[in-house]
């Protein structure tokens, strides 16, 4: 059966630079959702129906790659209640890495990264913060329980 690695977390925790790295040392391919997400934004703008695009191709990516039979790495700020993680780990075995920090260093990272212009112009501004410190408090982020392994990676003290 084939397995995969997702990288979960919420943004600014750090699961990118982990997942490219993981990629890098495995040899795996590494399926971002900011990547796709990034893409469709330059040749469509910005929109907010783009992060629901970009989930959507980032899972039907994922799945030809199962049934290819490529082990893989899934990144992105995935959320509990998606169901399509669920029905991708029910034809392979994933293997969870959830990325965490402190939420006062993921609104300090997250703005740092605006401010520098660290990120693609497509991506919502500080008016997301207010969205990540819901999500985060309310413990939103991450993947449904899928009953295999799960490795808890805290960045607070460095990215």
């Amino acid at each position: 059966m084939t397995a995969f690695v997702i990288v979960c977390g919420p943004p600014a925790s750090g699961k990118s630079q982990l997942a490219n790295r993981l990629g890098r040392e495995l040899r795996l391919p590494v399926i971002s959702k900011d990547l796709i997400k990034e893409r469709l934004m330059d040749h469509l703008g910005a929109a907010p129906e783009l992060g629901e695009a970009a989930f959507d191709t980032q899972f039907a990516v994922a799945r030809e790659l199962i049934q290819a039979g490529t082990p893989f790495i899934l990144e992105g700020a995935f959320f509990r209640g998606q169901t399509a993680i669920r029905d991708l780990a029910a034809q392979a075995r994933a293997i969870v890495v959830d990325v965490s920090a402190g939420l006062e260093t993921l609104e300090r990272r997250y703005t740092e990264r605006h401010n520098t212009g660290a990120r693609h112009a497509g991506h919502r501004g500080l008016e997301a913060l207010t969205d990540l410190r819901r999500r985060v408090t309310n413990g939103e982020y991450g993947v449904p329980d899928l009953g295999g392994p799960v490795l808890r990676v805290d960045t607070t003290g460095g990215s």
